[in-house]
């Protein structure tokens, strides 16, 4: 979708690499590298708890499945290709860490980043024992013998060592597969895995190790001189772990020190704010080096497009994109002005303008916290409602009389939108216009605002058996939907002070979502929605009249249902696992 306005920007052109299907992986070499590297490592984790899981049936079976683990992972090419991507993983770590400006991230970020250098340093005296001294003495690492081996003075370390290589493959897994729709509707199944492997293989390990303890006499095979030799190469490759993590951060340090005192450029954003920085950090860095909040869903990889900013000027400073970027920005079919912040790193002034909204910490000033502050761009589902012939109801009727009915209406109809997860944008004398998608996907959006029109049906029900016997003309409503992409943002002065009040959506959406309102008048409809709102909430409307309208300035006709009652409406809820079941609210 391309970024509203961005042709009216003159901007340095800048080359696109043809669209690229989304897939595991994308991203720069360094990124699939790494990636894939984690996933062999996960591969390996998964195999080894299932195979400790089986201690909760017993030692025999913790050995007889260790025979087809080892068959897998002790082979030539098995061992070649976990130690490979052990040190690919571990390596390409630090060296995203050394090239780091700054250490402000995001809290799952740091956990993943300190948890990763953690493991490497607990895990040295296990791997040094069952790599290690098997192959300098022959010793056969069973279950047997590393059990007893950890009971009871390892069995802490060795849990925790569990629980953090576990947790940190988990908030990788979960950060690279969040950007796919499967897996989103799988969640529920995999937060269950995600908390049941690690329970089995702590239950799993500890009652073996238990059992052998209060049932047999195990003979180590391992010698106080292998004992003394592991103990020794330990402490040289934990020396060696350590050296490389002291370098990284201090490559940081020497970075941030250098950046510190030499000349800056400045940075502005929206709402004349305005930073001023030193060269070298990418625009996301510099963003958080001073605490302004930007979106970055990937961590700031090139996996998705949340960091994308428009460039109002300055372009010029900037280099081209690279491979990653430039598959990113063709897949959204982004505007030449438009590039991701975590790829760009501006060498001179630049002015830009955040495109998604985010959350910012606590403690930021009122407008940084508001993201609504600079305009947001995201697809909604607009809702116009209307009272019908308003003014011939209300005519020789006593003042107070229509202002209790008018308010009655606009009360009970807000409640049913915000009943829905809407948000009532303005009312517009007998009118109500609301926003539906704000804080969801669309789809959820577009449901939520075809569920909002079943409770204003009610509400108009309810009105009618209200309204007194002054009010001769029947209560009649008329709701319009539309789905498209809005800019989402404060308009005039109650948007300067990042107040709640003031926020509107502009754009085609709202448009035609107020046209067809006025189309109910035309078919003597309760309901006119287009098929985008339709196709997105995945809705049956049965018993509804098709036509198709022409817009001012469109020249592809809009398709839209209208409906004189909602009883033939099937909106889908969403149930356990994220699979649709049929609802008619």
């Amino acid at each position: 979708m391309s970024e509203p306005g961005s042709a009216s920007v003159p901007v340095k052109p800048v080359s696109r690499q043809p669209e690229t299907r989304s897939r595991p992986g994308m991203g720069n070499w360094r990124q699939r590298l790494r990636l894939w590297s984690g996933l062999i490592l996960f591969a390996f984790c998964l195999s080894h708890f299932l195979n400790h899981g089986l201690g909760i049936i017993s030692v025999e079976a913790m050995n007889k499945a260790s025979l087809w683990h080892y068959r897998i992972w002790r082979n030539p090419f098995g061992e070649t290709l976990l130690i490979l991507a052990a040190l690919t993983h571990v390596t390409l770590a630090l060296w995203r860490t050394s090239r780091r400006r700054t250490l402000k991230m995001p809290r799952w970020e740091f956990c993943q980043l300190a948890l990763g250098l953690y493991i490497p340093w607990s895990l040295i005296p296990h791997v040094t024992f069952t790599m290690g001294v098997a192959k300098e003495f022959g010793f056969v690492p069973t279950y047997s013998q590393m059990l007893t081996m950890l009971w009871p003075d390892g069995a802490v370390s060795q849990s925790i060592l569990l629980l953090v290589v576990w947790f940190h493959a988990m908030i990788g897994l979960h950060f690279w597969l969040r950007l796919y729709p499967l897996y989103r509707r799988l969640l529920p199944l995999a937060a269950t895995f995600a908390a049941a492997v690690p329970v089995l293989a702590l239950w799993g390990w500890i009652e073996g190790a238990r059992r052998l303890a209060l049932s047999q006499d195990i003979t180590m095979h391992v010698t106080a001189d292998q004992h003394l030799w592991a103990d020794s190469l330990i402490l040289q490759l934990r020396a060696f772990i350590f050296s490389l993590i002291l370098i990284s951060l201090f490559i940081v340090l020497i970075r941030f020190l250098v950046q510190r005192f030499a000349s800056g450029i400045s940075v502005s954003y929206p709402g004349d704010l305005k930073i001023r920085v030193s060269p070298g950090p990418t625009l996301l860095e510099m963003s958080r080096m001073k605490d302004i909040p930007h979106a970055a869903v990937c961590g700031g990889r090139a996996r998705c497009s949340t960091c994308r900013v428009r460039i109002l000027s300055g372009s010029d400073t900037l280099g081209e994109p690279g491979p990653a970027e430039a598959a990113v920005l063709s897949r959204i079919s982004a505007g030449e002005n438009v590039r991701l912040a975590c790829q760009i790193r501006p060498r001179g002034n630049i002015e830009v303008q955040p495109l998604v909204p985010v959350r910012a910490a606590a403690g930021s000033t009122r407008h940084l916290q508001d993201a609504y502050f600079w305009g947001v761009e995201q697809v909604v589902t607009v809702m116009f409602v209307d009272l019908r012939n308003f003014t011939r109801i209300t005519e020789s009727q006593l003042a107070y009389d229509v202002v209790h009915l008018l308010n009655s209406y606009l009360d009970q109809t807000s409640a049913a939108i915000r009943a829905e997860g809407g948000y009532v944008d303005k009312f517009i004398g007998d009118g109500i216009m609301a926003i539906f998608g704000m804080d969801c996907d669309a789809e959820t959006g577009a449901r939520q605002a075809l569920k909002a029109s079943k409770r204003i049906e009610a509400v108009m029900a309810a009105l009618e058996a209200e309204k007194g016997p002054q009010f001769k003309d029947p209560i009649r409503l008329g709701i319009g939907l539309h789905l498209g992409p809005a800019i989402l943002g404060r308009i005039g002065a109650a948007g300067t002070d990042g107040t709640r009040g003031g926020l509107t959506a502009l754009g085609d959406v709202v448009n035609t979502a107020s046209r067809l309102e006025t189309e109910n008048k035309v078919h003597g409809s309760f309901l006119a929605v287009s098929k985008a709102v339709i196709d997105a909430a995945d809705a049956d409307i049965s018993d509804a009249e098709t036509s198709d309208i022409k817009l001012r300035g469109k020249e592809v006709a809009l398709q839209i249902f209208t409906m004189t009652n909602l009883d033939g409406l099937l909106v889908p809820d969403t149930g356990a696992g994220g699979k649709p079941t049929a609802a008619n609210r």
